[in-house]
């Protein structure tokens, strides 16, 4: 009975043994074997190609890579001559667009807008430029003088490749309504349109180091807009012939009284 019983206990031990055995085994099996990757697994997400060297001009520049622009001004490379490029840009660009509005007007306003359009933009920002390396400067970005005219050079010449992309709607609706304000507004608006993608380039500047952060430049593009609505009252008329043969009006005015009486 003794030898029966031990026989038994043997037997349900190694039973035992051989069940914890196949467990740590199968256990060690999952342990080493990598997990199976997902079916449809997510994929990466592209990296930026914020490095990658964009060839071209100065326009197409600003247009396609907007980053290389603003490491351009960061390093400095051939900083004056592409301040020129833009610049020159830019008066060209405001030419055409003040040459579509001033239509309405007849030929002889329009060759006087064709002067004053890019005149009235690039006096603004040259009364904004010290405004502009100040504000800039005290946020911590590492600019001079010449980075901040750069800067506010490509603002510029953005803003005037946007309008001249408008120009023929411009010239369309100037040639076709005896509308002063609808025009008035129009051209308003047009120009209002281009402002966000200066801020665009704004923001690839950040990125690229050569602005600290952008907050203190929505107060500066506050300031350029009332400079360039005033710069504009100064110049005025725009879209119409002026009463004396003067090319603009000698009176002082408030930019919101001349807007208001051309409204009405």
């Amino acid at each position: 009975m003794n030898d029966d019983s031990n026989t038994t206990g043997d037997a349900i031990k190694r039973v035992v043994q051989l069940r914890d055995s196949a467990t740590n085994n199968s256990e060690d099996v999952a342990a080493e074997t990598p997990a199976p990757p997902p079916i449809n697994p997510t994929p990466p997400a592209p990296e930026p190609d914020n490095d990658i060297p964009f060839s071209g001009n100065i326009i197409e520049r600003l247009l396609k890579a907007p980053y290389s622009v603003a490491r351009m001004i960061l390093k400095g490379d051939n900083l004056a001559a592409e301040c020129v490029k833009m610049l020159l840009a830019a008066a060209l660009c405001y030419a055409v667009f003040g040459f579509a509005v001033g239509l309405f007007g007849g030929w002889k306003v329009a060759a006087t807008a064709v002067w004053k359009a890019p005149f009235i933009t690039i006096c603004s920002m040259l009364l904004c430029f010290p405004s502009l390396y100040v504000f800039t400067a005290v946020q911590g970005s590492p600019m001079t003088p010449g980075r901040a005219f750069a800067l506010g050079s490509a603002c510029l010449a953005m803003t005037g490749l946007i309008v001249v992309g408008l120009a023929p709607v411009a010239w369309l609706f100037a040639n076709s309504t005896e509308s002063l304000p609808f025009v008035m507004i129009m051209t308003i608006l047009m120009w209002f349109i281009s402002l966000p993608f200066a801020f665009r380039f704004l923001n690839h500047a950040r990125n690229a180091g050569l602005l600290a952060q952008v907050v203190g430049l929505k107060l500066w593009f506050i300031v350029l807009i009332a400079v360039t609505l005033q710069m504009t009252t100064v110049m005025r008329p725009i879209l119409t012939a002026p009463v004396k043969d003067a090319p603009r009006a000698p009176e002082k005015m408030f930019f919101i009284k001349h807007f208001t009486e051309s409204f009405n």
